[in-house]
């Protein structure tokens, strides 16, 4: 039985409480905090909730909610929500190459309104225009939302939506392909939440802190949703600060005594290479009991060289939890069960034996089964097939994609009567635990062999100094496909000189691993390899960049874009 029967009826249920809701971080620093009771969250919501239906915003209408991370953005989620609309969380159109995005997800969704900051007046005119071009006339909402209502409408006049109604669309991060909405119902969101906290279980002293983006699913669902779901503070920063400097994370967990956290493996790894030595004795990092790791592949290196490194600031390896979700079920799927310490396995790989991360054990609520994509069958244990889930976090589906959404959301296997998700991941299941191995659009066919990009990827993070972000990707051959390796350096400039060492470092370290050569190797400077906003390695971009001749390069003389390796 779940606490709630949506978002909505857990804020009105806290909706008088004093009880801390929300921390804001506006420089990363506990210095700069601005804190929200439940009782605030409330009725500064309520507010802006009457005042999107002023504006004409109606239950059922879609809105963009494009602000900067604040509590401003958490206080228009639920305003959303209150009026029975649709949330369309978008990341803030901050630069040029994301102003098409911006707009390509807004033709999607059509909203009846945009809601963003005054600071993004100037393209919004933009998009405004291209949007009434193809007759979406979309209210800019800016925040101003000073001062409070005794007579907020989540005080009880609030719209309350169905379980099965929609709740938010969330568009995925697009890794593998263009972004797809995928159409979230409240059920869903309580689903998931429910799932979170028989994964983490009971604790009433829990404080989390997020610096992830609050238009990526695992910081809306994973952390702003879930914390007020399950009635415990959350600290909050903008994910700039944390990227401009990873200590304020660690910092922030040391000053509020943060027991449960979450971030992708890029963050630990800049952890672990951008915090002195010297800065290690101001951190007490004791209070860490849950620890998520998901997003993106979780390598056992980084898990050990964070431990390694942080173990001096009282850090416990056991409060990792490496799990697995996506966008299309909501978010969680799986997670190492709270307390234990995580497991590894070895299995033949072709670079010898592949360390593999468990993510735990799948939720309870929920079934998952490997299977051969190729012929639909279920595969023994043990063995690599495509991720099926089934299960009440399972999406509706993709946004006006019917005929996608019956091949990715309604597949049968033959031996039982159940509807499952593709995930279009890779992986196998061994003592009831689940490992994920890659995409199964990345995986690279050389020679008949099956080279997981991410296996090539971890070998230079780990062997090639000079690498800073990696992709592995197939490229055309004659016969056969080859195998593309797209470096970014962390140098900012090169000599032709080191240019061609590293090349050829990158070349040898392939070699001693797989035994072959890579077709093309390109080594670029930073913004080489395209990434998503959450810092996943775009490879299909990546490689539609690389054939079209279009990645970055350093300026060297008689240097031609691409070194294709002999």
């Amino acid at each position: 039985m779940s606490k709630f029967a949506t978002i909505v009826d857990a804020l009105h249920a806290r909706s008088q409480s004093d009880e801390l809701a929300y921390i804001f971080l506006s420089d990363g620093t506990a210095d700069s905090e601005t804190r929200w009771t439940y009782r605030e969250v409330a009725s500064v919501s309520g507010v802006f909730a009457e005042r999107m239906k002023m504006e004409g915003v109606r239950a059922g209408d879609r809105v963009v909610l494009a602000l900067n991370p604040s509590l401003d953005y958490i206080a228009a989620l639920y305003a959303i929500m209150q009026i029975g609309a649709v949330a369309v969380p978008s990341f803030p159109p901050i630069r040029p190459k994301e102003l098409d995005r911006f707009v390509l997800s807004a033709l999607d969704s059509r909203p009846a309104a945009v809601i963003i900051d005054a600071m993004y007046r100037e393209p919004m005119g933009s998009v405004s225009k291209r949007l009434a071009e193809r007759g979406i006339d979309a209210k800019v909402i800016q925040p101003g939302m000073e001062g409070t209502s005794s007579s907020s409408v989540i005080d009880g006049n609030e719209h309350r939506p169905r379980p099965d109604a929609l709740a938010l669309i969330q568009y995925t991060s697009g890794s593998t392909g263009s972004p797809k909405g995928v159409c979230v119902t409240h059920a869903n969101l309580v689903s998931n939440c429910e799932s979170l906290g028989r994964s983490m279980g009971f604790d009433p002293n829990r404080i989390g802190l997020s610096w992830l983006p609050p238009y990526h699913d695992m910081g809306l669902m994973g952390t702003i949703i879930l914390s007020a779901y399950h009635g415990w503070p959350l600290v909050m920063m903008s994910p700039v600060h944390f990227i401009q400097e990873p200590y304020r994370w660690l910092r922030a967990i040391s000053d509020y005594g943060v027991t449960i956290t979450v971030g992708p493996n890029f963050s630990l790894d800049l952890c672990t290479s951008s915090i002195d030595d010297a800065e290690l004795s101001g951190l007490e990092l004791g209070s860490l009991r849950e620890f998520y790791c998901g997003a993106e592949p979780i390598r056992h290196a980084t898990l050990t060289a964070f431990e390694d490194k942080f173990g001096v600031c009282g850090f416990d390896a056991a409060s990792f939890i490496p799990c697995y979700g996506m966008a299309e079920a909501t978010l969680f799927v799986a997670g190492k069960p709270a307390g234990t310490r995580y497991q590894v396995m070895s299995k033949p790989g072709i670079t010898g034996d592949t360390t593999h991360v468990s993510c735990g054990v799948v939720d309870s609520d929920h079934i998952v089964r490997i299977v051969d994509p190729d012929s639909g069958s279920v595969v023994a244990p043990g063995e690599i097939g495509e991720i099926w889930v089934a299960g009440p976090n399972v999406t509706e589906g993709y946004l006006g994609m019917g005929e996608l959404t019956s091949t990715v959301f309604h597949a049968h296997v033959a031996d039982d009567g159940q509807q499952y998700l593709r995930t279009g991941d890779l992986g196998f299941t061994l003592d009831s635990e689940l490992y994920v191995t890659g995409r199964i659009k990345d995986v690279i066919i050389v020679n008949a062999r099956n080279i997981y990009p991410q296996d090539v990827e971890s070998n230079l993070l780990r062997g090639v100094p000079e690498v800073r972000h990696v992709a592995a990707v197939s490229v055309p051959g004659h016969d056969t496909e080859g195998l593309g390796v797209i470096v970014e350096s962390r140098l900012r400039e090169m000599t032709a000189e080191l240019h061609a060492e590293t090349i050829e470092r990158v070349r040898a370290s392939v070699i001693a691993e797989l035994g072959i050569a890579p077709k093309v190797i390109h080594v670029g400077p930073r913004g080489t390899v395209p990434t998503t906003t959450s810092g996943k390695v775009r490879r299909q971009q990546a490689k539609a960049l690389l054939l079209s001749g279009e990645l970055p390069t350093y300026e060297l003389a008689a240097s031609p874009v691409l070194e294709v390796a002999q």
